[in-house]
């Protein structure tokens, strides 16, 4: 296997299993912003917890001066931001693309499918509602992603090299 192709397989899983993950933080950060806290800032400390845990404090505060449910939801999901679930899909599709005889049809239908879906929803994202979908979608994205790798590919180095970026990006 060249090492490019290497490359563009963990940073696939790696980009994807961010995505996941930012999802999972902004859901957190939207259900814990909703909960009454003794002290009044709750919500304020879930958005900051939420921009932390991304590990995008420095680039966060570099655009915005507070972490408010707005300025979150929109750094964590608008395009044109290296840490935002918009980047992620998009780099995983570019890198997945560059790969794609190494992948079965069914993970590039998941990658690909997923990428075309992604305009669909950028109009809602200013609102809670349309990110709440955001989120959801993009959950069942990454299941449908995983599962394509789970259940469709040969256990090659390709698999191996995409799940290697899955669980490094888990473990970081």
């Amino acid at each position: 296997m060249l090492s490019r192709t290497a490359d563009s397989l963990y940073w696939t899983g790696r980009y994807m299993e961010r995505a996941d993950f930012l999802a999972r933080i902004l859901e957190a950060a939207l259900r814990l912003a909703a909960l009454p806290s003794r002290d009044g800032d709750g919500a304020d400390t879930a958005w900051s917890s939420a921009i932390a845990s991304a590990g995008a404090t420095a680039a966060f505060y570099a655009r915005y001066k507070t972490a408010t449910e707005r300025t979150v939801r929109e750094f964590l999901t608008a395009p044109g931001n290296d840490f935002s679930i918009h980047t992620c899909l998009t780099k995983a599709r570019t890198n997945a693309r560059s790969v794609r005889t190494a992948l079965t049809i069914e993970l590039w239908e998941a990658i690909n499918g997923g990428w075309n879906q992604l305009p669909e929803f950028e109009a809602g994202l200013s609102n809670r509602d349309g990110v709440v979908r955001f989120i959801e979608w993009v959950k069942h994205m990454a299941l449908a992603f995983d599962g394509a790798a789970l259940r469709t590919m040969l256990r090659s180095d390709s698999y191996w090299f995409l799940r290697l970026g899955a669980g490094i990006e888990r473990a970081d």
